[in-house]
């Protein structure tokens, strides 16, 4: 983080402060507003036996079945700055995870490497929910496992997000991550037996979390990158945002930029 940042950490910032100035910086809300929609949606991994037992077969195919989704997307490799945490999901990160994670930190981007997998994830559930036949709706688990490549980057984000204080950073990481857990436990509930065997309206909850959290990253990446033009305003004028004299200046070391 100190090389991402650009110099070294002097916080001096108290428990107290940090606190304070995390649940007060409405970006810390977006995120965890955004990354709660999208476990709700993910949770459908849970239900994985009880939607490939919907193909018709027996209960020992089904649980066969539940493999190749996450087999053909399964890596042993570790990518993103944060996929560690993204294991708690599930048992090892993606091989899609993996390629776009290595390459949104390539080209450090994060809001498309997050939207990217999110689309193809709503193409699953789409499908999944439009038709009875066995080849698509199987074809369809394979695309919402894929969605998982986007709950990688997300986390990275986050610490992207906030690289100082370090103390804030600590908190803002620690708050969205707790918070989005409350998609666990609501995503507990979206897919009732009584919905089988189409689910169709446990797909359409999905199907809107990601919506939700898409319009999230969105405008979480529309607030970054208006902080970059202030810093680069700051940088042109000698520390000085000249758009408007009674905003504080940023404190980021010169030609610090987020990343979008």
């Amino acid at each position: 983080m100190s090389e991402d940042y650009g110099e070294k950490d002097n916080d001096t910032m108290t428990t107290w402060q940090s606190l304070k100035s995390a649940i007060t910086d409405y970006k810390v809300w977006v995120m965890a507003l955004s990354l709660t929609a999208m476990v709700i949606s993910l949770s459908f991994n849970q239900f994985f036996p009880t939607l490939t037992s919907t193909l018709g077969y027996s209960n020992t195919s089904s649980l066969l079945l539940c493999a190749p989704p996450f087999a053909l997307a399964t890596s042993a490799s570790e990518s993103s700055e944060y996929a560690s945490k993204a294991s708690l999901k599930s048992d090892s990160s993606e091989v899609c995870a993996f390629f776009n994670a290595r390459h949104s930190d390539k080209t450090q981007e994060r809001a498309f490497h997050i939207i990217a997998p999110l689309c193809v994830g709503l193409i699953g559930f789409i499908i999944a929910m439009s038709t009875q036949k066995v080849a698509p709706r199987y074809v369809s688990l394979f695309l919402m496992a894929a969605s998982y490549a986007g709950f990688v980057v997300f986390y990275a984000w986050i610490s992207n997000s906030f690289p100082r204080p370090a103390m804030k950073r600590a908190v803002a990481i620690a708050f969205v991550n707790a918070f989005s857990q409350l998609g666990n436990v609501s995503g507990a509930y979206i897919f009732p037996a009584k919905w089988g065997p189409s689910y169709e309206k446990s797909y359409g909850i999905c199907i809107a979390c990601f919506v939700f959290c898409i319009a999230g990253v969105l405008l979480h990446r529309w607030s970054l990158a208006r902080l970059n033009r202030q810093l680069e305003d700051q940088d042109n004028n000698g520390g000085v945002d000249p758009e408007n004299l009674r905003r504080p200046a940023i404190a980021m070391p010169r030609g610090f930029r987020y990343v979008l």
